[in-house]
C-alpha cells in the first residue's frame, strides 16, 4: 500500500498548496489594482479551483478512507479519522455554498470592473478561504499526530 500511501500525500500536497499558493497570488494581484490583472485571477482561481481542488481533494479524501480501512481504522468511532472527515466535509460544504458562489461572483464582477464591489467580495472570499485552508491544515495534524 506504499504506492497508495504516496498518492494520498501527493494529493494533500497539491490540493493543500492551490489553497495557499492561491491565496497569496490573489491578495497580490488584488492589491494592483489593475483591472486586467484582476480579471486574469479571477478567472485562474475559478480554473485552479476546478482542478485542483475538486481533483486533489477528491482523491485525497477516497484514498485517506481506503488507507484507513486497509489498515483496520474504524472511521467513525476512531478519532482522528472521524475528525479529519468531519472537517474535510464541512469544508466541502463551505467550498460548493460560499467559496464557489462567491468565485463566480467575483469573475462577474470583474468582467463589468465593479471595482469597490470586486474588492469586498474578494475580502469576503479571502476569509472565509484562509479559515477553510487552517481548516485543511488541522486535518493534515490529526493524519500525522493520529491523537487518540
Amino acid at each position: 500500500m506504499l504506492w497508495l500511501k504516496t498518492l494520498h500525500v501527493i494529493c494533500a500536497v497539491l490540493w493543500l498548496g492551490n489553497f495557499a499558493v492561491t491565496g497569496v497570488w490573489s491578495i497580490r494581484a488584488f492589491a494592483a489594482r489593475n483591472d486586467a490583472l484582476q480579471a486574469f485571477a479571477t478567472r485562474e482561481i475559478l480554473f485552479t479551483d476546478a482542478i485542483f481542488t475538486l481533483t486533489f481533494g477528491t482523491a485525497v479524501t477516497v484514498s485517506g478512507i481506503a488507507l484507513a480501512l486497509h489498515g483496520g481504522v474504524a472511521l467513525w468511532s476512531t478519532f482522528w479519522t472521524r475528525t479529519a472527515l468531519e472537517t474535510v466535509i464541512a469544508s466541502g460544504i463551505v467550498w460548493l455554498a460560499a467559496l464557489l458562489p462567491l468565485e463566480i461572483r467575483m469573475r462577474a464582477l470583474a468582467a463589468k470592473r465593479a471595482g469597490a464591489t470586486l474588492r469586498h467580495t474578494f475580502v469576503a472570499w479571502n476569509i472565509i478561504g484562509w479559515a477553510v485552508t487552517v481548516a485543511l491544515f488541522w486535518v493534515i495534524y490529526l493524519m500525522v499526530a493520529r491523537p487518540v
